[in-house]
């Protein structure tokens, strides 16, 4: 985890707005923010990875092919994530 200097993002912070990341919902100066944490906080950079490449494959998925059994442990997976980043491990 990366810790915060001045107008740095954080870990948590991270989390809460790698959608509007990805969506090209941020302004400039906080897509900055966002490019030089993950560039420098190695969990950080892993979870964006794992991110697209989420993002990747179910874009290639209909939602006929995911089972309901299949939905649930993604989810329990992102709660999970979730979890550890709150508690300031995001690996």
């Amino acid at each position: 985890m990366t810790r915060p200097s001045g107008d740095d993002l954080t870990c948590r912070e991270l989390v809460e707005v790698i959608t509007d990341y990805v969506e090209g919902a941020m302004s400039d100066a906080d897509r900055a923010r966002f490019d030089r944490h993950v560039g420098e906080c190695s969990g950080c950079a892993a979870v964006m990875s794992q991110f697209r490449a989420t993002i990747e494959v179910s874009g290639r998925l209909t939602e006929d092919q995911v089972s309901e059994e299949q939905r649930d442990a993604m989810r329990d997976v992102f709660r999970r994530w979730r979890a550890d980043v709150a508690a300031g491990d995001p690996e």
